[in-house]
Parts: C-alpha cells; sequence; structure tokens
C-alpha cells in the first residue's frame, strides 16, 4: 500500500471516530454517570472496532492480501455504511444541524476518505500477489458485525 493509501486509511479512522464520538456524546448509549451492562457492551464493540483497525495495518508486510481485504472492509462497513450513509438518514441533508458543523464533517468526510481509502486498499489488494490470510478479515468483520448488533439493541436516539 502507498503512503497515500495509508493516509486514506488513517482519515477515514478518524472521520469515522468523530462520527462515534459525537453520537456517544449526544448520549446515544447512555449519559451521566452510569451506564447500563449492554451500553457499555456497545461502546467497547465500537473501541474495539477501532483498536483492532491498526492490526491489518500492521500486517501489511508480511500478509498484505489478508489484511488489505480486512481493510477494504471496515471502510466499506464501518466507514461508509455506519458512519457516512446512516448519518445521512438520522439527520437533515445537506446540512445537519446538530453538532454543525462537526456532525456534517463526519458524515461527508466518512463518505468521501471512506470510500478512497476502500478504494486504495482494493486496488493494493488486487495488485498483491500470494494467498489470502483470512485471519484479519474475519476477526474484523465479526467485531464489526458485534458491534452492530449491540449498537442496534442498546443505542437510544435523542430527538434532533
Amino acid at each position: 500500500m502507498t503512503p497515500a493509501g495509508l493516509f486514506v486509511q488513517g482519515a477515514a479512522l478518524t472521520s469515522s471516530l468523530l462520527g462515534y464520538v459525537l453520537i456517544i456524546r449526544a448520549g446515544a448509549f447512555g449519559s451521566g454517570q452510569t451506564i447500563s451492562l449492554g451500553e457499555g457492551f456497545a461502546v467497547l464493540s465500537i473501541a474495539a472496532v477501532f483498536g483492532y483497525w491498526l492490526a491489518p495495518i500492521f500486517a501489511l508486510p508480511t500478509s498484505p492480501r489478508g489484511a488489505l481485504l480486512a481493510l477494504v472492509i471496515v471502510d466499506v462497513l464501518w466507514v461508509v455504511l455506519a458512519q457516512g450513509l446512516t448519518g445521512f438518514a438520522f439527520c437533515a441533508i445537506p446540512i445537519c444541524p446538530d453538532f454543525a458543523p462537526f456532525g456534517d464533517l463526519a458524515r461527508y468526510g466518512s463518505v468521501i476518505v471512506g470510500v478512497a481509502a476502500a478504494w486504495a486498499a482494493w486496488r493494493a489488494y488486487r495488485a498483491a500477489s500470494g494467498p489470502v490470510w483470512w485471519g484479519p478479515v474475519v476477526t474484523m468483520t465479526g467485531l464489526i458485525v458485534l458491534s452492530f448488533i449491540l449498537q442496534s439493541v442498546n443505542a437510544t436516539f435523542p430527538a434532533s
């Protein structure tokens, strides 16, 4: 992967993290000093995805194809769909009044840099040779699916 590809991975992680910080600050997973067990696990699963995001990047020198495929998955499912496009379903288009201008920065940024990061990782995946090590792919997919389930069960969306 090129330095530009690594840069867009970092930008995708940043815009997605900004979106989740705003969602959590809005009280989607509780507010105040107490947090339920389910809300805690939902937030923990979000943190696990962000924490594991670096593992495929670090695995690029030794198993590039599996690592790159894991990056494509996180870019498409987590950044573009979960942070970018889903954000448009919950707030006004073109400008969201909630957390302006940071909410829009997270939504639009997630779509733009998420697509760019997925494209860069996919191109590098297609150019790489050798077998695919499925460990990063399975782990990343499992963490994302688990987090989506925990978020859907435990999130409460305050009225905008």
